[in-house]
């Protein structure tokens, strides 16, 4: 699998001269198999350069798109308007999510209903397809087969477990689940991954609880819990400028590796290529 981080911050896109290097677009993730099969991770304003690169060549048309949406908090879905694909009528865009007390598909058209937004999503012009995912499923989405865990966080939502071309790959944003004081679904949808990325809004001296966030240090207990290859830092706090960042990296490989032997600690940024 071949990986590229379009949006790494949580909570608010922060453009500025201090988060140039890691970024300052929300959570967008894209994901392709061995044969090119496109499916995307989040829909927050990264969303809108992942759009423009494929309109500018970044595949084969027509656009064939899977997007899992982790939840609908502002930050996972407001690329969606600006994803200039879903408006090229060729273009089958299919949206899963997790699913909430109304329809997914009335709720995700809130935001684009007059006044807010000048094209309601059902008058996009591409295919649209909506539907929901709950706890344990697990399916084919597209060419990757698709597992989902319910986390502990303020608004329904899921991590992922991608699995294709015999790798995997595991996603989960906002989750508060190392404090909830339950098990945590993530390490047993985590085991033996070869790259989990993991929430890491936070640092020991600055955690909000109940905010549904995890810490640097316990997504690092994730990975050394559920042994996986790689561990991606995800999810950056607004306020985390990319000098913290250089910081927080060294820190976190320095502190897993005297945990486990063998995880990679990365930070993720915006552009940053992976292959799994």
């Amino acid at each position: 699998m071949k990986v590229r981080f379009w949006g790494t911050r949580g909570s608010i896109p922060t453009p500025g001269p201090s988060t140039v290097r890691y970024g300052g677009n929300t959570a967008c993730v894209e994901v392709r198999d061995s044969s090119g099969s496109l499916l995307i991770l989040d829909a927050g304003t990264g969303l809108r350069e992942l759009g423009l690169a494929l309109m500018n060549g970044g595949g084969p048309r027509p656009f064939s798109v899977d997007l899992l949406l982790s939840h609908l908090h502002w930050d996972h879905i407001q690329g969606i308007p600006f994803f200039r694909p879903a408006f090229d009528p060729k273009t089958s865009l299919r949206i899963r999510g997790p699913k909430q007390s109304r329809a997914l598909r009335e709720l995700l058209g809130l935001g684009m209903d007059d006044p807010f937004f000048p094209v309601d999503l059902d008058d996009l012009p591409a295919r649209l397809e909506v539907g929901e995912l709950h706890d344990g499923s697990e399916e084919h989405i597209g060419h990757f087969l698709v597992k989902a865990a319910s986390l502990f966080h303020p608004a329904p939502a899921l991590a992922f477990r991608l699995e294709a071309d015999g790798r995997s790959l595991v996603y989960a944003t906002d989750t508060e689940d190392p404090f909830s004081g339950r098990p945590n679904p993530v390490v047993a949808l985590s085991m033996g991954a070869d790259t989990l990325i993991h929430d890491a809004q936070f640092t020991e001296n600055d955690f909000k609880p109940t905010w549904g966030h995890s810490t640097i240090s316990s997504a690092i207990d994730v990975a050394v819990k559920a042994n996986v290859k790689r561990l991606v830092l995800y999810h950056h706090d607004p306020d985390r400028t990319d000098d913290a960042l250089d910081r927080i990296a060294v820190e976190a490989q320095k502190q897993t590796d005297e945990r486990a032997k063998g995880i990679e600690v990365v930070v993720a940024r915006e552009g940053m290529e992976l292959t799994i």
